[in-house]
């Protein structure tokens, strides 16, 4: 029989999974990190925000779950002059690390 969850036992769970992405056209890895629900309600907020489309949910999305190297408003900038197929495989791996199929839409996070 299971043991019931206690808060301590809380406290010490993993938040969220991780995984090293090989980038093989790059010879890189980069390391990627699942989505707290937090982290999914902050997403779907924005969404609902006047002005706000998928490429800024796209961003933050990156910004939340591309955790090395560490992903800012100016990294995304270069990485988006890159080749979009890489881009794409990112977003595929990210999207496969939270369960979620096909390409990163803001859709695909509300609830």
């Amino acid at each position: 029989m299971s043991k019931r969850l206690t808060k301590d036992d809380l406290v010490k769970i993993p938040n969220v999974p991780t995984e090293e992405l090989l980038i093989e056209e790059w010879d890189k890895t980069i390391l990627i990190q699942g989505i707290s629900k937090k982290v999914q309600v902050d997403l779907g907020r924005l969404i609902n925000k006047d002005n706000a489309d998928a490429f800024d949910y796209q961003r933050e999305l990156l910004k939340a779950c591309v955790i090395e190297p560490e992903i800012d408003d100016e990294l995304i900038d270069i990485l988006y002059k890159k080749d979009s197929k890489v881009v794409d495989k990112i977003f595929l791996a990210i999207n496969k690390l939270n369960g979620v199929g096909g390409s990163a839409s803001a859709e695909e996070f509300q609830n």
